[in-house]
């Protein structure tokens, strides 16, 4: 089983290229994709310190656009911006 930390999840998100949106939560840290100016998807991660667990990991891997495995190489940043970008390209979600 797969934990993950928060706050090392969501820095390396935003060494992803993720950025803080502007529609705030009382209870998540609401992250967006943007691709030449133009939104692709978020992603949210709890304010709490307690560790992301497998259930959140898929959540979290399905709003990202990728299969668990490589959303644990996004947030343990073996896959890198480049790569992603890559992978949602080969999807079709850039233009």
């Amino acid at each position: 089983m797969s934990v993950l930390d928060p706050k090392k999840t969501y820095k390396n998100l935003k060494k992803k290229g993720f950025t803080d949106s502007t529609t705030k939560s009382v209870d998540h840290k609401r992250l967006e994709l943007h691709y030449n100016g133009k939104w692709v998807l978020s992603t949210k991660i709890s304010h709490s310190n307690d560790d992301i667990d497998n259930y959140l990991i898929k959540q979290m891997s399905v709003q990202c656009q990728l299969d668990k495995v490589d959303f644990l190489d996004l947030a343990n940043c073996p896959l890198s911006k480049d790569d992603y970008l890559e992978i949602l390209m080969q999807k079709g979600l850039l233009d």
